[in-house]
């Protein structure tokens, strides 16, 4: 075991959909309606069109898809006793999401939780993969990258962290094909309470 990997931090990032609340979100299906490629990434796609009309029927098409999958949310076993584990370990809590700031604030709201910092892709100039967010929370906290760990279930998590140099823990929610991008993350887990077990014992 890595020790490195496993040391104490100050500070734990979450993605939300997909690694603390499970959405049924189906993207190929949502790409497929928006004339996408099965490969694109949707906010990077909608940044290239430049038909305006067309630019507001499918942001409307991601709106409404996001929000039914923030009525649909809910959180994955052992989420809330690892937040709560957070919390009594004295780190801070941020989220991290590519999600919209209405739909963002929506689930944490019907689900109950809160954390210090809440970054989404309207108060980001940059979204995921892009470093900044994590930038932002090493700056927000005022600690350092290596004090940081961030938890996500996409590739996208994994290229967050590895481009802002924070370790990056992969939650594998039986939903991606991780084969092919697992090996780029620091540690990859199945469930929260095998986690939390983990790093009680590595933080002894």
């Amino acid at each position: 075991m890595n020790s490195e990997v496993f040391k104490k931090p100050k500070v734990v990032v979450f993605d939300m959909d997909g690694t603390l609340v499970e959405s049924s979100l189906d993207f190929k299906k949502l790409k497929k309606k928006m004339g996408f490629s099965e490969d694109s990434s949707v906010l990077e796609a909608l940044d290239e069109v430049t038909d305006i009309q067309e630019k507001k029927k499918l942001l409307g098409q991601l709106d409404d898809f996001e929000m039914e999958g923030a009525r649909r949310a809910v959180p994955y076993e052992g989420v809330g006793e690892f937040l709560n584990f957070c919390d009594e370990m004295g780190f801070k809590k941020a989220l991290l999401t590519r999600n919209s700031k209405k739909v963002t604030h929506l689930v944490l709201k019907k689900l109950n939780l809160s954390f210090g910092l809440v970054l989404h892709r309207d108060n980001l100039e940059k979204p995921k993969p892009d470093p900044m967010g994590l930038d932002i929370v090493s700056e927000f906290f005022k600690t350092s990258k290596d004090d940081i760990i961030f938890i996500g279930d996409h590739l996208h998590d994994l290229l967050t962290g590895i481009s802002a140099g924070v370790r990056t823990f992969l939650f594998n929610n039986g939903t991606n094909d991780i084969k092919n991008w697992s090996e780029k993350a620091d540690f990859v887990f199945e469930d929260y309470s095998s986690l939390k077990n983990l790093l009680e014992k590595s933080f002894k």
